[in-house]
């Protein structure tokens, strides 16, 4: 696995906010999305921004927001189940990942061993997230690029 370091602008975006196992929320926010992006007929690229450790947070503590990018000045129609946000912009330790048999937690692993071996960069406090370029659905193969915020190891 390739990984270098990227410098991100902040990103708007529409979606979901979900709390719990990831395994879960993620597919349920997707679905969730799927439907409203068809009905809304809305463009964007495709992420899942991630809040908690799950080494260190129980299943249920983890949050998750599923989300396509959207234009600054897009503001969702008044009853509209859907909530506009703002990916932070900055340093970010990226890979593209080929996911096989929808291991996610495998790859992340992956990416975070990567960056723990060098001394330049370490972790910030902003979320990690994935944007996908692929549709792995049906296969539960995926290609995705990962990003681990980042700054300057003290």
């Amino acid at each position: 696995m390739k990984a270098w370091i990227v410098e991100r602008h902040p990103q708007s975006w529409l979606g979901y906010h979900l709390q719990g196992p990831w395994e879960e929320t993620v597919p349920r926010g997707f679905d969730r999305l799927k439907r409203w992006v068809s009905e809304h007929d809305a463009k964007g690229e495709w992420l899942a921004i991630y809040y908690g450790n799950p080494r260190e947070l129980s299943p249920e503590e983890l949050r998750v927001e599923t989300v396509i990018t959207a234009a600054e000045a897009v503001i969702p129609a008044p009853g509209d189940d859907i909530e506009k946000g703002l990916l932070p912009g900055g340093r970010y330790f990226h890979a593209r990942v080929e996911v096989r048999n929808n291991e996610f937690y495998e790859a992340w692993c992956s990416l975070f061993d990567k960056l723990n071996k060098q001394r330049e960069w370490q972790v910030d406090n902003r979320p990690c997230f994935e944007q996908y370029l692929s549709d792995g659905s049906d296969s539960g193969n995926w290609l995705v690029d990962m990003f681990i915020p980042v700054r300057a190891a003290e």
